[in-house]
């Protein structure tokens, strides 16, 4: 790389393409050319010291000979005389301009410098070292001259080249010149010319003014002129601003004038928000399907009260599913109903909606190490209610009605217990019970197992519970129940359970032809070999004897059963037209009045049977268990629905069965009286909520069987513990 002291020029066009001038600032050592260049253009070039030649030092320059007179001199002009209208405005002449040493006129001596290799071609555009870098004063401030390559027509004005000391320099011959204006150039050349000076400046010395060219800087007052492109962009600065203000101001005020009526209306609604839009909450669905006709809201009661619609089902949308969280109200589960030692698994997956209807499929599929896998739906501790009237329309599984092996259920059981959690229902299910006494205790026998005799033994017992009245493990949280044990409340002195109804269990007619639905009340504890009381129709009452019994099964060691038999419709099978029917019971119950309650149940769409409160009443010693009056039930209800397949229920005879096999249903709806609802799990009077929260392994691990297993203590009888 070649490097040296760095000076500034300028290189810009002149009057013809192929001309440059060369603005040298002075001070500065020159080597360089200037080469063509669009418009004005700014170098800087780099002069190459000595020491970085390969050659020795070079002797000094001699002067320059003297021209051929007339020789111009700083005291006479480059120029010959101009005429008055070429004359330009009159300048004058700085010390430094007639002194410069780049002036080829100067008369200063010239120093001597060393040669720079490839500079002889700069004899042409400025005399050898333009005689010297300095002024015969010694003065070496420096100065700007603007020079110009001339042409043919200004050769007069230049003083003679010194071709003889050019020449004489061996480093600048012109066969070895770096830039050649020779034949051998690749620019054409046809003579000799040089640099001249400029008087004043490119513009005057050309007669050109650049800044009337120049669009940015022009010196005329364009006056006010307006242009229709102007008018233009005016007019739509003004539309957009008139826009924007109707959008921003006159929008806004129109439509409060407009609609403040409307407005005031909705700040007053705290069930809308601010655009006047109700909210839809997918999490807290309205209780009564928007499926559900209007003339199916209402009904007056077996009772002949007025009965208005509280909650209704009626599975219209395909698609449902009821795993855990799937619904607000439902939930499918996943287990095994040891209980009753069914055949079957129930899994989520099994129950599902369909055609406008609850599917409940069960299949001849081995799983969990069970032949058969149903489905069975609960609203347990999402939906439940206290008294009132339950329908269910459905349809049943089985080709005809001699099928003989299903075990379908409709149903309704009290929050304290979770179908198929035995930890939640040890000690609850089924009792309904608000006495202090033997009724009770384990097994409802004394402490020290002397009686009573009526819970010691009885003929209508079964062997495999040796003939003993109950095997029930006592009320959980009874009358009895001692002050600061645990107990669900509202007062330690309430008793509580889990009771259950049931408006369907349909089996074979162990008697006969055709199909028969059971449909019972559950109790605990137990009267003398599980009798009750239907020496009147007060008490105990079949509407039509032609279709309907009572159940000979009255109970078992750990039920008491209040049930009949209704014949069931040949076309409710799925095989022989899978007609829907329905089925339910209305019942109500009054803690103040408990002889007013009752249970009315429905098959195939009318009054079956009816038992009051009188049909549970006490049983006295000392013939008697020594009990006191059952309750029509009290507790919040909550709902089952299922299909099972166990020996426990009926004798299983898979040559009358088809699989899968579907029990189907349309809808459930839920009436009470007027002025009298009360749904929900936990009503004051009844509370579960705290009391499930706080055994959460009972209520949620089905494979416990006890409360003990769960791991939890039974509170202290004040009869059989002792406080």
């Amino acid at each position: 790389m070649w490097t040296g002291r760095y000076f500034d020029a300028f290189c810009f066009p002149t009057s013809s393409d192929d001309q440059f001038a060369l603005v040298v600032a002075s001070n500065s050592e020159l080597n360089g050319v200037c080469r063509p260049s669009p418009r004005w253009k700014y170098s800087r070039i780099v002069a190459p010291s000595s020491d970085e030649l390969s050659h020795p030092p070079l002797s000094p320059l001699s002067p320059l000979p003297a021209p051929p007179s007339p020789t111009p001199n700083i005291d006479s002009p480059l120029l010959g005389p101009l005429s008055d209208s070429q004359h330009p405005p009159l300048r004058s002449k700085s010390s430094g301009y007639i002194n410069s040493p780049l002036n080829p006129n100067s008369q200063l001596l010239p120093r001597s410098r060393p040669a720079s290799r490839g500079s002889a071609h700069l004899s042409r555009f400025i005399s050898e070292e333009s005689a010297a870098f300095g002024n015969a004063s010694g003065n070496n401030r420096g100065s700007m001259l603007l020079y110009r390559l001339a042409s043919e027509d200004d050769t007069a004005l230049l003083a003679a080249p010194n071709l003889h000391h050019r020449d004489s320099n061996r480093f600048s011959v012109g066969s070895e010149s770096v830039i050649s204006f020779n034949s051998d150039s690749k620019y054409p050349v046809n003579s000799p010319r040089g640099m001249i000076p400029y008087l004043y400046e490119p513009e005057i010395d050309d007669g050109k003014n650049f800044d009337a060219d120049d669009e940015l800087h022009r010196l005329e007052d364009p006056g006010l002129t307006w242009s229709w492109r102007g008018i233009a962009n005016f007019g739509l600065l003004l539309i957009l601003v008139g826009a924007l203000l109707c959008l921003f101001i006159l929008y806004p005020v129109l439509y409060f004038l407009r609609n403040s009526d409307r407005l005031l209306a909705i700040d007053n609604n705290v069930h809308v928000n601010s655009t006047g839009q109700a909210p839809v909450l997918l999490q807290m669905p309205e209780l009564i399907d928007s499926d559900t006709p209007d003339e199916a809201k209402t009904r007056t009661g077996f009772d002949g009260k007025s009965y208005s619609l509280v909650f209704s089902d009626e599975f219209n949308k395909d698609g449902r599913t009821f795993f855990p969280g799937d619904d607000p109200y439902w939930e499918a589960v996943d287990l095994w109903y040891g209980a009753t030692a069914d055949l079957e698994w129930y899994d989520p997956k099994n129950v599902f909606t369909r055609g406008g209807n609850l599917v409940l499929l069960l299949e001849n599929v081995l799983n969990h190490d069970l032949q058969y896998r149903s489905g069975m739906l609960q609203s347990w501790n999402k939906f439940c209610f206290t008294k009132g009237y339950i329908e269910f329309s459905l349809t049943l599984p089985g080709p005809d009605d001699e099928t003989q092996g299903y075990w379908p259920g409709a149903w309704t059981m009290g929050n304290l217990g979770r179908p198929g959690y035995g930890g939640s229902t040890d000690g609850m299910w089924p009792y309904t019970y608000n006495s202090c006494d033997v009724g009770t205790f384990p097994n409802q026998t004394y402490a020290n197992d002397s009686g009573p005799d009526a819970a010691l033994h009885t003929e209508f017992g079964r062997s495999k519970y040796n003939y003993e009245l109950s095997w029930l493990s006592g009320q959980r949280v009874s009358a009895c129940t001692c002050d600061g044990e645990e107990h669900p409340g509202p007062t330690n002195s309430q008793g509580r359970g889990a009771p259950e109804i049931d408006a369907l269990e349909a089996q074979k007619n162990k008697l006969g032809d055709g199909g028969k639905v059971s449909q019972s009340a559950q109790f605990a504890p137990f009267t003398h070999d599980y009798l009750y009381n239907n020496d009147s129709t007060d008490y105990f009452e079949v509407y039509n004897t032609d279709v309907t019994q009572p159940n000979t099964y009255r109970g078992s060691a750990v039920q008491q059963a209040v049930s009949g038999l209704t014949d069931l419709k040949a076309d409710i099978y799925n095989g022989t037209g899978a007609k829907f029917y329905t089925f339910g019971f209305e019942y109500w119950t009054d803690a103040s009045n408990p002889d007013e309650g009752f249970i009315t149940w429905v098959a195939n769409g009318e009054k079956s049977m009816r038992m009051g409160a009188g049909a549970v009443t006490e049983d006295p010693l000392p013939d008697g268990s020594g009990v006191g009056r059952r309750l029509i039930p009290e507790e919040p209800m909550s709902i089952v629905l299922n299909l099972a397949i166990s020996e426990s229920f009926q004798t299983v005879d898979t040559s009358t069965m088809t699989f899968p096999a579907e029990m189907l249903v349309d809808y459930v709806r839920v009436y009470q009286r007027d002025g009298e609802v009360n749904v929900g799990c936990s009503p004051p009077d009844y509370p579960t909520e705290d009391y499930i929260n706080n055994h959460p392994n009972a209520y949620n691990n089905p494979n416990l069987t006890s409360w003990t297993d769960a791991g939890y203590t039974k509170p202290k009888n004040s009869l059989y513990d002792g406080c």
